[in-house]
């Protein structure tokens, strides 16, 4: 078995959805997979008109994952420039990334890379929510996202992104 078998299994139990570009003519050169709860966030139904709002935004910033656009990842988590598309989590050696959204309100989104160029977000949240860097409201988010990867993926590691080419394809490292 391989993480490409538990990845077709959450595909198959409906554990994880395949987030392909909000327009279906575009090519899918990276994989976006994801939970319930982002799946929710960028599709809705929304609660209200905000999080509809908000929740497009957010689906058309992951849409660059998705079509191959050049993105940024940084190499960690405490020194990036704020356009930042992607950045690892405190401590690095946990694997988890966040993908950046500033757009007001501000929203991360957290994953893991599954194999290059297919990253698993598993939770979001509002920037506003989390705190700062060591506040327990960080922490208990980057947790609850390795809970997630590991009812998942249990037997299997996110990819470690030593090396961020090994991540994904066009990027810039930052």
């Amino acid at each position: 078995m391989s993480i490409r078998d538990e990845i077709n299994r959450c595909l198959k139990d409906r554990e994880l959805y395949l987030l392909s570009p909000a327009i279906s003519s575009l090519s899918v050169v990276r994989t976006l997979l994801v939970s319930e709860e982002v799946q929710r966030f960028v599709m809705g139904p929304w609660d209200n008109v905000n999080d509809e709002f908000r929740g497009s935004q957010l689906r058309q910033f992951l849409d660059q994952f998705t079509e191959g656009k050049k993105i940024t990842i940084s190499e960690e988590p405490y020194k990036k420039p704020n356009t930042t598309y992607m950045a690892p989590i405190d401590p690095v050696e946990d694997r988890v990334f966040d993908i950046r959204n500033r757009d007001k309100p501000a929203v991360r989104v957290l994953g893991a890379f599954a194999e290059r160029d297919v990253f698993v977000a598993l939770i979001w949240d509002y920037r506003v929510n989390l705190g700062g860097p060591d506040s327990k409201e960080w922490r208990d988010f980057r947790e609850r996202c390795k809970a997630e990867w590991r009812k998942r993926f249990f037997m299997y590691e996110p990819l470690s992104g030593v090396n961020r080419n090994e991540l994904a394809t066009n990027i810039i490292l930052v």
